[in-house]
């Protein structure tokens, strides 16, 4: 079996308005490049076989810009037609209720403008299953894990679940780019995230259940570092910018 794809782009993307009242937030370019066409070329690089679009805030403009292939590859679409009133949880449970025969899922939120380095990085790592992270830095900011010793995902905290106590400076900073097996996938990630949408209607975001996988099982999701390569989470005019200085 080969390797696929889901990118999470259901979402309104609130904070960077004016811009996304017309236009999907993934389609927003930096420094001339979208963010949803640079993450699909990367993934072609890898020779990722199907990427599935979780669409949902002005889907209709994404099928036409990426229609149904990307430079031969496939792109399906699901609908998450409760975008308004969901979270990340129910899209990514749309995206894995749809796709299948696979061996490696590759998981990305998309709002994230990243280099191909830092992708190969991840597609070389040998660990079954692996999460992006960035040692903490001033500029960064959201979810947060913590690593144990030897380098497995111990916590993993969204920033509406930070006390005031909560320290940054010795955390990761999740960079919501994972590579999953096949077997985590059907026997841990989607049973779970399919009972939190049961239980809350899908308004819990994907960080929650990454929080409870990793507390109750030790040692199954590996925190790869960037080791330096470039990425940067784009939420608002001010993280635009810095994307922009990042890759000029």
């Amino acid at each position: 079996m080969d390797s696929k794809a889901i990118i999470l782009v259901a979402g309104m993307g609130t904070r960077l308005k004016p811009r996304t009242l017309t236009n999907h937030k993934c389609l927003t370019k930096v420094n001339g490049v979208t963010i949803l066409e640079n993450a699909l070329s990367n993934l072609y690089n890898l020779h990722i076989s199907e990427v599935v679009l979780v669409i949902g805030y002005l889907g209709n403009i994404i099928k036409d810009v990426i229609k149904d292939s990307f430079r031969g590859m496939k792109v399906s679409y699901v609908d998450n037609e409760k975008y308004d009133c969901t979270n990340t949880s129910y899209s990514l449970k749309k995206g894995l209720s749809f796709v299948k025969d696979y061996d490696k899922l590759y998981i990305l939120e998309g709002d994230v403008f990243f280099s191909e380095a830092l992708i190969n990085t991840l597609y070389q790592d040998k660990h079954d299953n692996v999460s992006m992270v960035e040692p903490y830095n001033p500029r960064l900011d959201g979810t947060f894990v913590e690593l144990s010793p030897d380098g497995y995902i111990k916590d993993w905290t969204h920033k509406s679940m930070r006390d005031s106590g909560y320290v940054l400076v010795d955390k990761y900073k999740t960079i919501n780019i994972h590579r999953f097996s096949y077997d985590f996938v059907r026997n841990m990630l989607f049973p779970c995230t399919e009972q939190s949408c049961k239980t809350h209607n899908g308004k819990e975001p994907l960080e929650n259940i990454m929080r409870e996988i990793v507390r109750n099982n030790n040692k199954v999701i590996w925190g790869l570092t960037s080791k330096g390569n470039k990425w940067f989470e784009i939420d608002d005019e001010n993280d635009l910018l810095i994307a922009e200085e990042i890759f000029r």
